[in-house]
């Protein structure tokens, strides 16, 4: 059989990505300034004839405070961090921002606003996974893949003549493992110094033999929005575990923790997590769902392949101390305090520091 396994990231100057930050940029600022704002942003990027245009919309509480002004503000701030050359069809000084902002729905509104008992502020399927075939309890393909994305980051933020826009593939399980790195860079760059510094790069995080394949489309000078057009949510993949996991239905970025969609994958990644590193399976998977309104899951299954180390009633008193409904999992992984303007890049987990990483002393 083909055991092959193919694992793709993005940078955060990747358009997909930068619409993600400043959705979650928004988000943060939102939750800053009062803590009880709902919050769902979507951010739009597309390069015009006129120098670009970003669209900032979606559904967001009164009391959040954030005027067209603070937009402008919180966009420019995310492209500073995100894009280093203008082009004619995106240019930061002539971008077009808009603020289409509206009230959040009462009916949304009313079905997540008991504190003690909150309801799911939407109906949907969670998956949270963990293995421990890698230190980060990633899957490994992509595990692989997201540690050169980082160092590959770092490069582009460093060398003058590398732009931010970047992509990394790592296909595993053949007879040597295969690299596919698209980045984008400036028009007169030495490629072959290029191809040194990204082979150091592989080397550092793939010890057997790999075929690297360096932007197979040839030139990529042009990239970010300018290259591409961005949306919040399209990365869904990317922004879990991979392609060797099931994702859930909706994406996270641009979502305050009442949205299940964020929230409730969250927490089912920490109940993964917790169950591998306390060496109860090898691999773990969590799916959970909900009802919109209601707080109790409608479905909390755990999977271990298998590889469960525990009598099944040891496991299941484990799962029964992660209490799952919403509340619960908001206070339990403090996620009205959080700064989301991190959690979006190079995948939601597998990062120490995420609350919703910790391993628990129980």
């Amino acid at each position: 059989m083909n055991n092959m396994v193919t694992a793709e990231t993005v940078s955060p100057g990747h358009p997909d990505k930068i619409a993600d930050l400043i959705s979650d940029y928004v988000l943060t600022q939102a939750l800053k300034n009062n803590r009880a704002s709902k919050v769902a942003v979507e951010t739009f990027l597309t390069g015009t004839k006129n120098g670009g245009l970003v669209l900032v919309g979606g559904e967001i509480s009164e009391i959040a405070n954030i005027s067209s002004e603070d937009i402008k503000e919180i966009v420019n701030l995310a492209l500073s961090k995100t894009i280093k050359t203008s082009f004619d069809d995106f240019d930061l000084e002539k971008l077009s921002i808009y603020n289409e902002l509206t009230p959040q729905s009462e009916e949304i509104r009313a079905a997540v606003e008991d504190d003690k008992n909150q309801g799911a502020g939407d109906q949907g399927i969670m998956v949270g996974y963990a293995t421990n075939k890698t230190k980060s309890l990633m899957p490994v393909t992509f595990d692989k893949s997201r540690n050169i994305q980082k160092s590959l980051w770092d490069l582009q933020n460093s060398d003058p003549m590398l732009d931010l826009d970047s992509k990394v593939q790592v296909t595993s399980g053949g007879e040597k493992t295969k690299v596919v790195f698209s980045t984008q860079h400036q028009p007169d760059i030495d490629l072959e110094k290029l191809k040194e510094q990204v082979n150091e790069i592989v080397s550092e995080h793939i010890s057997e033999d790999f075929v690297l394949d360096l932007n197979p489309s040839g030139s990529f000078v042009k990239g970010g929005p300018a290259g591409d057009t961005g949306l919040t949510g399209r990365k869904i993949v990317v922004d879990a575990y991979g392609p060797s996991v099931p994702v859930g239905g909706g994406a996270f970025s641009g979502k305050d923790p009442s949205k299940v969609d964020r929230s409730a994958a969250y927490a089912a990644r920490h109940l993964a997590k917790n169950v591998v590193a306390h060496d109860l399976a090898d691999r773990c998977q969590v799916r959970v769902a909900y009802a919109i309104g209601k707080a109790d899951p409608y479905e909390l299954t755990v999977d271990t392949f298998g590889t469960e180390k525990k009598e099944n009633s040891t496991l299941q008193d484990f799962i029964n101390k992660f209490d799952m409904r919403p509340a619960a999992i908001i206070e339990r992984l403090s996620l009205l305090t959080v700064d989301y303007r991190t959690d979006t890049l190079f995948s939601h987990f597998g990062h120490d520091e995420r609350n919703w990483e910790k391993i628990e002393n129980i």
